[in-house]
């Protein structure tokens, strides 16, 4: 009898009978790199400006600079906590105006590319460097037609803070530039740096030998 209401059903069309697909392997997860690249130091420096001050003390005196960037604007200052007076260091239109002329690429004057800032020994001027998109060979080049033979040009510049007279450096030899694993006295007598959770100590004559 039961089967006999089961044909009949069947007849009816009241029962399906669906034949089960096999269950496929879930697709391996793929890696979003073009989302991960928004996320990369340089992009990143774009975005996120200064959370803080770094003072750079003068030798001669008791004033200081530091140089301060925000969405809007790439600022240097010279502080004289003596007299609690803080300056800009010089105006960023018209030194942005300045460079234009001798480098030939328009720069953005809200954010400057300077870089390697620092005072000179009289500390009444300033010198700093500044990249072009002018592609140069690069210095002790043999092979000056490898992919990785050029480099975009950097200029050097000299800046008179009480003329505000700014002039290209076109023979500057480059200072090499203090490690950073260094912190340095003001007179290079000493020298102070961690290694391995450990503080050290170096004279300047063992410093010269690195």
């Amino acid at each position: 009898m039961k089967k006999f209401y089961l044909s009949v059903l069947f007849a009816l069309g009241l029962i399906q009978v669906k034949a089960q697909a096999p269950v496929a392997a879930p697709a391996p997860p793929k890696g979003n790199y073009q989302l991960a690249s928004k996320f990369n130091a340089d992009k990143l420096r774009k975005m996120v400006f200064s959370q803080a001050v770094d003072p750079h003390w003068l030798k001669l005196s008791n004033r200081f600079w530091y140089v301060y960037e925000t969405s809007e604007i790439k600022s240097w200052y010279i502080v004289d906590p003596a007299t609690r007076k803080k300056t800009r260091m010089f105006d960023n239109d018209k030194l942005a105006a300045e460079i234009t002329l001798i480098v030939k690429d328009p720069f953005d004057a809200q954010h400057l590319p300077i870089e390697n800032l620092k005072f000179t020994n009289n500390e009444k001027s300033i010198q700093f460097e500044l990249k072009s998109t002018v592609d140069v060979v690069k210095k002790d080049r043999k092979d000056k037609k490898a992919a990785d033979s050029l480099e975009k040009k950097t200029f050097y510049f000299t800046y008179d803070l009480a003329t505000n007279k700014l002039a290209e450096l076109k023979d500057f030899n480059k200072v090499k530039p203090k490690p950073m694993w260094a912190s340095i006295a003001p007179d290079s007598s000493a020298i102070v740096f961690s290694k391995n959770f450990n503080l050290y100590w170096m004279d300047k004559e063992n410093y010269k030998k690195r």
